[in-house]
């Protein structure tokens, strides 16, 4: 599953080549080739499926990232500020193909690397990545420990990427279980990022929407208690401004509420995802399995958002 090794920048609209992925080897050495993935390399074409798979072609593939976007029908000046991504099927891609689960989340985190370049390049504005859930941290110990040190590599390898690219990470959620070391590089990574204004990539690992307002609700309450807030003067806003998205924002770049939110693996739940946030979020359910998720299949989630109209609640007349 080798990656390809030439730099791409967005801006010099490289050509991006992709291989066929070669003929299964021993199981060991197999996993060592997919756990040392190139900092944001543009991973292989997967193989299909049993459930329907993203389309195999891309108008005009050797052209830049942005061309390749209006070119596929998709409207730039009408782009979505904020996507979430529910990225799921790991697991489930992995069996098809018999292979283990750390082997899926492998391959889940190459399409975590091409998904974030190309919402770059296309000019989304923030980008959250709902890698984990808080209930996912009761999976096997096993499972969970290869998934943290993947990410904790995940950031290392690329934060010199996202300073050349004006990217700032940020790291959400709370589960007592995350590892110190994946902690550690998070924060790192956020002081070595934090002046740049291009775009916000928020990973979500222990992530639970129910505790991010569970734990605004509580700051708030504090403050209630030590007179420094009245009751009365608590309202969305302040709620808001408590949750884990406005931290992270940190007031340098505007981070939106989801406009748009993408759940793969044919699911049709948010599972516990930015609650808040995505009230009026538009949601886009695909069938495809994360790791096999590539850009036919994202820009088939931005054409049906861009065909939508956003009323917020409220009676729009008819054109």
């Amino acid at each position: 599953m080798m990656m390809n090794a030439q730099h791409y920048s967005p801006s010099a609209g490289a050509v991006v080549a992709w291989h066929r992925r070669p003929a299964p080897s021993p199981a060991i050495s197999r996993c060592a080739r997919i756990i040392r993935p190139s900092p944001l390399a543009l991973s292989s074409a997967a193989a299909t499926t049993g459930t329907r798979t993203a389309p195999a072609t891309t108008p005009d593939p050797e052209a830049p990232p942005l061309q390749r976007l209006l070119r596929s029908g998709v409207r730039a000046e009408s782009l979505p500020r904020h996507v979430g991504l529910v990225i799921d099927g790991h697991a489930r891609w992995a069996r098809a193909r018999g292979l283990s689960v750390s082997e899926g989340h492998a391959v889940g985190r190459r399409t975590v690397e091409r998904t974030v370049r190309l919402s770059r390049a296309w000019g989304i504005r923030a980008l959250t990545v709902f890698a984990c859930s808080h209930e996912n941290m009761t999976r096997p110990k096993e499972e969970i420990d290869f998934f943290m040190k993947l990410y904790k590599g995940f950031i290392r390898d690329n934060v010199d990427e996202f300073c050349r690219e004006g990217i700032r990470l940020h790291l959400i959620g709370d589960s007592p279980g995350r590892p110190a070391s994946l902690l550690r590089a998070a924060r790192e990574a956020h002081e070595a990022t934090r002046g740049n204004s291009e775009m916000v990539l928020m990973l979500a690992i222990g992530y639970s929407g129910r505790r991010d307002i569970l734990r605004a609700c509580r700051e708030l309450a504090a403050e209630v208690q030590r007179d420094l807030l009245r009751p009365e003067d608590i309202d969305e806003a302040l709620i808001a401004g408590k949750l884990g998205t406005s931290v992270a924002a940190g007031g340098e770049l505007s981070c939106p509420d989801p406009d748009l939110v993408i759940r793969t693996s044919g699911e049709l739940r948010l599972s516990n995802f930015l609650l808040w946030q995505s009230a009026f979020s538009e949601l886009f359910f695909s069938d495809v399995m994360w790791p096999d998720f590539g850009e036919d299949e994202y820009l088939r989630a931005l054409r049906s958002y861009q065909t939508r109209r956003r009323r917020f609640g409220q009676r729009i007349p008819c054109p």
